[in-house]
């Protein structure tokens, strides 16, 4: 398996979503992910395929139809879910996903 390796620090930067609403993208935001994951006000644009096949959540939540319901429902051509987790332990997740061949 190849190992990913997380974006330089300078991919790190706030999205304006409307008054108020500033978003960051984390570390993890890779150029071929195809769907994007919010946590509080922290963005992950991850593979839905590998969070898919480790975690059954996130495979039952994908395979729900997701019908974005405002323009902010897509960054970059790519779905937003809503988390209720926090930025931290969404990274810690992601982390654990991308990194644990470390």
């Amino acid at each position: 398996m190849s190992e990913f390796k997380s974006p330089p620090q300078e991919h790190q930067r706030s999205t304006s979503t409307g008054p108020g609403e500033p978003r960051t993208r984390s570390e993890y935001w890779f150029q071929d992910g195809n769907i994007v994951l919010q946590a509080e006000d922290t963005l992950f644009r991850v593979h839905q395929s590998i969070l898919s096949r480790h975690s059954e959540i996130f495979k039952y939540t994908f395979s729900m139809p997701q019908v974005p319901s405002q323009k902010d429902d897509v960054i970059e051509g790519c779905a937003v879910i809503y988390l209720s987790d926090t930025a931290e332990d969404m990274g810690n997740i992601v982390s654990l996903l991308y990194d644990s061949s470390r």
